[in-house]
């Protein structure tokens, strides 16, 4: 009598489609978080100017920004709100978007950081976001204050 034959080489099959979906998702997923800045952007000019090897002279003094970042502190006095642009008091938001359209005009786009005190509100904030915006500026942040516990 003889024996029906079982082939056991079939029966252990791979299956490559939920494999290639998620090698595919978790591409997706690196290119989606990936930053695409150039890491010199970072780097101060002067070393990112400076071929490899090569020594600056004497003569060649590295290239600085007037600005490194521009700072708005927004606080309130009794009743009225004070408003400082890197510690000069100005009197208003267009004396503000004024200064910020003459600093810009200089052909640098330093950071703008608003700070406002706890106790502004956001109309103001926003308001002065609204004019640093108008005034062509790039980059306008907010600060942020570490939360009390």
């Amino acid at each position: 009598m003889r024996l029906p034959r079982t082939d056991h080489r079939n029966a252990a099959e791979l299956q490559l489609t939920p494999m290639i979906d998620v090698v595919f998702l978790l591409l997706i997923f690196f290119v989606w978080t990936s930053s695409f800045e150039l890491p010199e952007f970072d780097l101060p000019s002067a070393i990112a100017e400076t071929s490899a090897g090569a020594s600056p002279t004497n003569d060649e003094q590295p290239r600085t920004e007037p600005f490194d970042e521009l700072v708005v502190r927004l606080s309130s006095n009794n009743s009225s709100v004070a408003i400082e642009l890197n510690g000069q008091l100005l009197s208003d938001v267009n004396e503000l978007r004024r200064r910020l359209e003459a600093i810009l005009a200089l052909g640098v786009q330093p950071p703008v950081i608003i700070d406002p005190a706890p106790d502004i509100t956001m109309n103001l904030a926003v308001q002065v976001y609204d004019h640093a915006r108008l005034a062509g500026a790039d980059r306008v942040l907010f600060a942020a204050r570490p939360e009390e516990e």
